[in-house]
């Protein structure tokens, strides 16, 4: 099921001054913008993902040089930093490059994301040149994008130790997290356009960790969210909030007012607990920062 989008209107003119030429490339002079209602003519099959992201517009302009692939930039205004910064997140698997606020290449492709804008260039054909051309048009957007934008919050929540930061993935839709750590079928964790999830992705000898921690609009969705978890993966475990599942394992959840923590694949109790103590300190430690900082304003 899909978040439902409200449509967006053509803007008069863009609010980022695109390159027009790079390398030898030039831009055609063509260009073409879709909304969330349109979005499916142009990437069929993903574009869910973008609308779980909350996707507002997207500008696509094409580059050629005689005897040259073209390249394609796709431009993104995705609507908020946290936004451009998880589609960002949903697949990482390329070089990291300095472009931007985070950026990756691989195969002739280029993303990045950048204050509310989430950005991708295309090369036709990977060669040494358009290599060297698609990096040098996304610093030229990059250049062109003033504003710088803030991680989503919840991240300060994840522990450090051990954890794979390229698996970070940040999410509000179940779409998202189902592609990266299957859950259900069904939204078991309460999510909406307005939650913040991130997935972590730990390391030990052992096999892996899983952390989701949820920052919910309201405590009232928490609650929920916690009910519903406990109700479909802790069942004679809820009232303890940890469970020892057939493939001994355990998983657990906690909730500290707006916030839900859930930890699957931990290899013992304790190592369980210890996990959950530290996403509580930081959850305290948060809190704390946001009441002291609000006081300073008054």
């Amino acid at each position: 099921m899909l978040l439902s989008v409200s449509p967006t209107k053509q803007p008069k003119e863009l609010p980022v001054d695109l390159p027009t030429e790079v390398s030898g490339w030039v831009w055609d002079g063509k260009e073409e913008i879709y909304n969330p209602k349109t979005l499916f003519r142009y990437i069929d099959g993903m574009a869910e993902v973008y609308l779980a992201y909350n996707f507002r517009l997207l500008v696509v302009r094409r580059y050629t040089k005689t005897n040259q692939p073209s390249l394609t930039l796709d431009f993104f205004d995705m609507g908020s930093a946290s936004d451009a910064y998880g589609v960002f997140t949903f697949e990482r698997d390329g070089e990291t490059v300095g472009i931007g606020q985070d950026a990756d290449y691989a195969y002739g492709m280029l993303r990045f994301w950048k204050g509310r804008y989430f950005v991708t260039v295309t090369a036709e054909k990977e060669t040494s040149e358009t290599r060297k051309a698609v990096l040098d048009l996304g610093k030229g957007v990059a250049a062109a994008i003033r504003e710088e934008g803030q991680r989503p919050q919840v991240l300060q929540l994840l522990p450090e130790k051990n954890l794979i930061p390229h698996k970070v993935l940040f999410f509000r839709h179940p779409t998202i997290l189902n592609r990266h750590f299957f859950l259900a079928d069904k939204d078991i964790l309460n999510l909406s356009p307005k939650a913040e999830g991130v997935l972590g992705v730990y390391e030990t000898t052992k096999g892996k960790v899983r952390l989701i921690i949820v920052r919910y609009p309201t405590e009232r969705d928490a609650r929920k969210a916690e009910a519903t978890f406990g109700k479909f993966f802790l069942r004679e475990g809820r009232a303890k909030g940890i469970v020892l599942t057939e493939d001994k394992k355990w998983t657990a959840a906690r909730r500290w007012g707006q916030v839900c923590a859930f930890l699957f694949d931990a290899l013992t109790q304790k190592e369980a607990l210890e996990v959950l103590k530290e996403v509580k300190k930081r959850v305290d430690e948060t809190t704390k920062g946001h009441r002291t900082k609000n006081s300073a304003k008054v």
